[in-house]
């Protein structure tokens, strides 16, 4: 069985501002898409390759 999926884009028109850490690194693009290995949901936090945590939107999806 092959579980591999196409991504599809989705163009919902919802755009939201992009995240950079005080280093320079872009956490996240225009597209809502956090570029991280570690993140905390609960509190909305994106952890940067400087170690920092930063503030990210996170949306709940039912």
């Amino acid at each position: 069985m092959n579980t591999v999926t196409k991504h599809q884009p989705q163009n919902n028109g919802q755009r939201v501002s992009e995240v950079m850490c005080l280093c320079g690194h872009r956490i996240c693009d225009s597209e809502g898409i956090i570029r991280s290995r570690c993140v905390k949901l609960l509190e909305g936090e994106a952890l940067c390759r400087c170690k920092r945590w930063v503030k990210v939107p996170v949306v709940k999806k039912a």
